[in-house]
């Protein structure tokens, strides 16, 4: 937490912490940063208006925290990817699995992300809280891929090669999650098919060159 947010000592408050942040997720999903109110948290949480002031100081740290709450969760489905772990699968058939690994984490905490996304625009506290996320979850999608396909990459520069292929699948959901599925074009793509034909592309860089 920051500087700015008063520690609990006890376990009641612990507790009755943990349900503001939870419940702020969840209104920080359904609603985005503007929205959302002290107010309407301290309903869903049961704990009173009062306290929340007196806990995080204003409605700016609370959305911080709660963002951090939520990066937290977002954070354990990072690392999946384990050497190793698919040694059975056939290279073009490990290539799109690991893409439909990394797909998850955004289909699962979209509503989520696009608020987060939506919020690091104009927050530096948030944006730099996301980049260090996305960034984390680069190196463990180039390590993966970079161990379990080694000389079969058909680059030299395999950091590079695999780097391009989480930034194109990376922006691709990304683009999607925050603006929906026509935004840069008319064509509608429904998710799955999305994930896979990303899948089917990484494959092709990769092993085909």
């Amino acid at each position: 937490m920051t500087e700015t947010v008063r520690q609990p000592k006890q376990a009641r408050s612990r507790d009755s912490l943990q349900r503001v942040l939870e419940s702020g997720a969840q209104l920080f999903e359904e609603l985005g940063f503007e929205r959302l109110t002290i107010q309407q948290v301290s309903q869903r949480a049961g704990v009173s208006v009062g306290a929340i002031y007196a806990r995080f100081g204003n409605k700016q740290n609370l959305v911080r925290e709660i963002h951090l709450h939520a990066m937290r969760e977002i954070g354990a489905m990072v690392g999946v990817f384990e050497p190793g772990e698919w040694t059975q699968l056939e290279p073009d058939d490990l290539v799109r699995e690991v893409v439909r690994r990394e797909s998850e984490v955004f289909r699962v905490f979209r509503g989520l992300l696009r608020a987060s996304m939506h919020l690091g625009a104009v927050d530096e506290v948030v944006a730099a809280r996301g980049s260090d996320g996305s960034r984390a979850a680069a190196r463990a999608f180039r390590s993966v891929l970079i161990a379990e396909l080694g000389d079969r990459i058909a680059y030299d520069d395999k950091e590079l090669a695999t780097d391009v292929c989480f930034r194109m699948v990376y922006s691709t959901l990304a683009r999607q999650v925050m603006y929906g599925p026509t935004f840069e074009s008319d064509k509608l793509i429904e998710w799955d098919e999305l994930v896979r034909e990303l899948g089917d592309a990484c494959a092709c860089y990769l092993l085909r060159g």
